[in-house]
């Protein structure tokens, strides 16, 4: 059973793998079912990417070439033309705006 299978919700969580959980089951379907619970969050674990190469949270500096992405996705991009500039500010919440934004500069407020 994979982890995507169980549910948000516990009270609907009563079998693991065919392992009957539910009240008043056998307690020896209780140590199976931890055992399977094991088993498959390590499958889970198994097929994560491995992350190499992390910027250190004490700061550091990136080195070689960064990848370059043209194409919508994840990174910031423009459906108009119009709109060059896409300088971003995060600013504290209560701020002034920025003094000159251009056309497709993001401005994010937050409450610290």
């Amino acid at each position: 059973m994979a982890v995507t299978d169980y549910d948000t919700t516990p009270g609907d969580n009563t079998t693991i793998s065919g392992i009957n959980i539910a009240e008043q089951c056998p307690p020896g379907n209780l140590n199976n079912a931890f055992r399977q619970l094991m088993a498959d969050v390590k499958v889970m674990y198994d097929g994560l990417p491995v992350v190499s190469g992390y910027m250190p949270l004490t700061g550091g500096t990136f080195t070689g070439t960064q990848p370059k992405y043209d194409g919508e996705g994840a990174f910031l991009h423009h459906a108009s033309s119009g709109h060059t500039s896409g300088k971003v500010s995060i600013l504290a919440d209560g701020s002034s705006n920025p003094a000159t934004p251009s056309d497709g500069d993001f401005v994010f407020f937050y409450t610290p």
